[in-house]
Formats: structure tokens, sequence, C-alpha cells
């Protein structure tokens, strides 16, 4: 017999089906309005000498933003910006695919995942940067060459601009570890299950927070997460040769550590808002622009960061990667003003602007040097626990550039996650299953209309 979480989440598939089948028929539908537009229209049509740029509507964000374009409006009055955040609705993406539609779209729009951004890649409706004159000049200077080279490439070109990396760690709750005398960090599985047998109380305190939604994007903060850190850096698809990995070794390895964390308890099947913040997890996974905002709200928290965590068997001399979201700035390919538009974009990631920010954001640049730049000093000394994420540079791995991104991570859910918290499969059939599933997708052309 099922229990009624079990039921609720086996008819809940019904839902994500046609979710994404709705999703997926929108963005077809919006692609092609955008195409037709494009080839049979002038290009959009600029209201002045200037340009718009649309960024997330982020309190933080737009702390920057509105500083930056302040200084490019009051130096370069012949081309000024019209900034706004990105209109209310369903996603950003949704509201961006529409006003492509529409042709009521930025010409340089920021935040965008790479997922996202493939998608407007196949569509045709973004520029591809290298092909720009002193591309890889704005890339050298700013010390993301390599980081470009090694993950922003898509089918031969770059798309976007990368702006801020947020990698992920383990946080500890230091109040627990000083109670039970805990003083070395838990490396591996089985000693992190060692030391839940010791810190856990039974629907009181909870071992690992652990988003239970279907939301396909929270699979990056979880699973996506220590999948890269066992993998030792290696992507879980290969987008390339249409292969899918989630039955290899270290990909069941994950999957049965957190089959046995909601078998055994140590996390619930329920949310709980910020556990941890309330001391209710001995440990999280979280982002360096978590940092700001629990020192804000929960002043008096005191925890400890860590590697992430990884399989008993990974080789002890070897480096722990993690997964880390990024994201970056596109230009329109329906813009009329590219020449601008692209200066703007040259002066905006020129490097001088990128201790503004750090200090408005937390967000770390996406830069290769932030530890050895003086620009960055003053930051990682008043904010020691930023360090410890900005010397994980070198091993920190963007999500996956597929146009398939909701696709695939949806699939993820279905077929793995939510089985494995309501132990509907076995760590070993719901690794397969997504396997197949993901597979498939990879392996088919895109979709069609009836």
């Amino acid at each position: 017999m099922l229990n009624n979480d079990a039921k609720k989440f086996i008819n809940s598939q019904d839902v994500s089906k046609f979710m994404i089948n709705r999703l997926t028929t929108r963005f077809i539908l919006i692609t092609l309005c955008a195409t037709f537009v494009s080839c049979g229209s002038e290009e959009k049509e600029a209201g002045s000498d200037g340009f718009e740029y649309w960024t997330a509507p982020s309190i933080e964000l737009s702390r920057f933003e509105k500083d930056v374009v302040d200084k490019w409006n009051s130096t370069h009055k012949e081309t000024p910006i019209d900034w706004k955040t990105i209109p209310a609705g369903t996603t950003s993406e949704e509201v961006i695919l529409t006003a492509i539609a529409t042709r009521t779209g930025p010409d340089v729009l920021s935040n965008v995942f790479g997922g996202f951004a493939a998608q407007l890649a196949d569509a045709g409706v973004i520029v591809a940067l290298d092909t720009l004159p002193g591309f890889w000049d704005v890339a050298e200077n700013r010390k993301m060459a390599n980081i470009i080279r090694n993950n922003w490439f898509y089918k031969g070109h770059v798309y976007v601009m990368p702006i801020y990396v947020n990698p992920e760690m383990v946080w500890y709750n230091e109040k627990m570890l000083d109670k039970f005398g805990i003083t070395e960090l838990p490396r591996t599985y089985s000693e992190f299950f060692r030391l839940l047998e010791k810190v856990c109380i039974p629907n009181k305190i909870y071992g690992l927070t652990a988003d239970v939604s279907s939301k396909w994007f929270r699979r990056w903060f979880d699973y996506l997460t220590l999948y890269t850190s066992a993998s030792g850096g290696k992507p879980f698809i290969d987008v390339d040769n249409n292969e899918a990995f989630l039955d290899s070794d270290y990909g069941i390895a994950v999957t049965e550590f957190y089959y046995r964390l909601f078998n055994e308890g140590y996390a619930p099947r329920f949310e709980i808002n910020d556990g941890f913040e309330k001391e209710v997890f001995f440990a999280a996974l979280k982002g360096a622009g978590n940092i700001v905002r629990i020192k804000r709200l929960y002043p008096d928290l005191k925890y400890r960061i860590a590697p992430m965590l990884v399989p008993d068997d990974y080789p002890e001399d070897a480096p722990v990667y993690t997964l880390a979201e990024s994201k970056g700035m596109v230009l329109f390919e329906s813009s009329n003003k590219k020449d601008k538009a692209w200066e703007f974009m040259k002066w905006y990631f020129s490097g001088e602007h990128d201790s503004l920010w750090i200090a408005l954001t937390n967000y770390l640049p996406a830069r290769e040097d932030l530890t050895s730049n003086p620009i960055f000093t003053s930051y990682f000394d008043d904010n020691p626990d930023a360090k410890l994420y900005a010397n994980m540079m070198d091993y920190i791995i963007p999500h996956v550039l597929t146009a398939k991104t909701v696709e695939i991570q949806t699939s993820l859910n279905r077929e793995l996650w939510q089985p494995i918290i309501f132990g509907v499969k076995s760590p070993v059939q719901a690794s397969r299953d997504a396997n197949i599933a993901i597979q498939r997708i990879l392996e088919s052309g895109p979709k069609v209309i009836n």
C-alpha cells in the first residue's frame, strides 16, 4: 500500500507532463512568431538614439544596475539606456519570449541562465557574441577567458557574457557541532551519516535540507550539485553525444545517499521554510549568495562551511568540485542599435565595476582572479565566508548548456527525485529510469506541433 504522500506524487505526474508540454508548445509558438516577425518585418525600432536594457527584478541587483546605468548615461548622453526590470509574469523566461514575439523586448538582457540562452540561440534571436569585434579582448581583460572557453560555448559559439557565479558548499550548525564535540567536518557520505546518528532527533532535528518540491530548477541545488561532486566535475549529460550518466556508479551513489536520507528520517517529506536558519537542520547546501541574507535575517546563527560531501570511494587526494548557478548577458538580433549596445556591454565588462558588483549584490563575479586581485581584498577581508567560495573558483562547474533543460530536469523529478523521496522506487531503479527518460529527450529532435 502506498501512503497518501506517495499517491499524491503519482497523481501529480499527469500535471507535470501537462505543464512541460504546455511550456514546450508555448516556446515553439513564440519562436515561430519571432521568426516570422524577424523575416517579414524590419528590425525593432528604437524610440530614441538609446537602447533598452532589462535586468532581474531583484533589490540587490537593481542597486548595482541603477548605479551602472547612471554612470553610463552621464558619460554617453548620445546613447542613453532605457533601463527596466523584467516585467512581472509567470516566469521571467515566458515574459521574455512573449516580448520577442511582440517586438516589445529589450536590446540587451541580463540574468540569463544557460539553458534559456540555448533556447534563444536555437531560435536565432540572440547574437553570437564571439563574432563581434573585441570580444576576446573583453574576456581576457576581465580574466574570464578560460571560464568562457571551458563552460560557455554552445554549438561552436558564445552567446552569453557571464556576469556571476553562485557555487554551493555545505553549511553545518556550529552549536550542534560544539554540543557533540565534533571538531572534524565530514568528507564522505558514511562519515556524514555517522554524525547524523549522533545529532539528529526523530521529527525534531533533521540531517540535511532537501527541497521536496517538483520544481525543475531546484535540482540544481541538491541532487545535481552532489552529482557534480561525486563525478569529479563531470556533467550528468553529454549534450554533444546525446548521453546521460545518471545510472553510472557515482550517479547511483548520489541517489542512494538521498534515498537513505529520506528513508531513515534524516530529511522530512515536507517543506520547512528556512529550516537550517531556524536550527531544525544540522546541515544545508548553500550558495555564496545566501551569506548576507542570513546575516541580516538570522544574525545569531552560527555555522561552519565546508566542501561538498563525496562518495566513500572518492580519491582522497582529488579536488572536490561543486555546481554553480551562473547567469549572464545577451544581445538580441532584433536590436537596431547593436553597435551601441555592444559598446555598452564591453564597458560593463571592463572590470571597473566588479568591486561595486560584489559589494552591492554579494554574488561572485565570473572572474578567475577573485582571490589575487587587490580590488576584492577589502571585501573578502570583511566577508571571510565569501572568500571560502572564491577559493573554489578552479573547481566550479556551471549548469549544462542545453535548450532542453526544463524538459530534462522535469523528467529527473518525475523518474528519480520524487520516487526517492517517497520510497516508490529503489535507488538503482530510479537512476536507470531517469537515465533512460533523459537519454530519450537528448536523442529526440525539436518538438513539432501536430
